[in-house]
């Protein structure tokens, strides 16, 4: 069965390249899913998704750090309180 080769040989390459080269493999499909969203979605759109996920990191870390002296204070005081203060600092909204 000429199929059935051709997939086994695409798996052993696949598993091959994996073990041997998975960075460059993983930079590779990494790139080209980059491209393709560019391609589908435009350049702008996809550095705001970027944006937006580096800033979640960025948030994500601190609070995996127990740097969380911000959000304590968000929790205690609630968004309301947050909305009064952030009001009475602009004298609008």
């Amino acid at each position: 069965m000429v199929g059935g080769n051709m997939k086994e040989e695409c798996a052993r390459l696949f598993q091959e390249a994996w073990e041997n080269h998975r960075g460059c493999l993983l930079g590779a499909v990494l790139g080209a899913l980059i491209a393709i969203l560019i391609l589908l979605f435009g350049f702008w759109r996809i550095l705001f998704i970027g944006i937006c996920v580096a800033f979640g990191l960025w948030l994500g870390n601190r609070i995996d750090k127990a740097d969380d002296g911000w959000l304590q204070e968000f929790q205690e005081n609630g968004v309301g309180d947050l909305l009064a203060q952030i009001r009475q600092k602009r004298g609008r909204l």
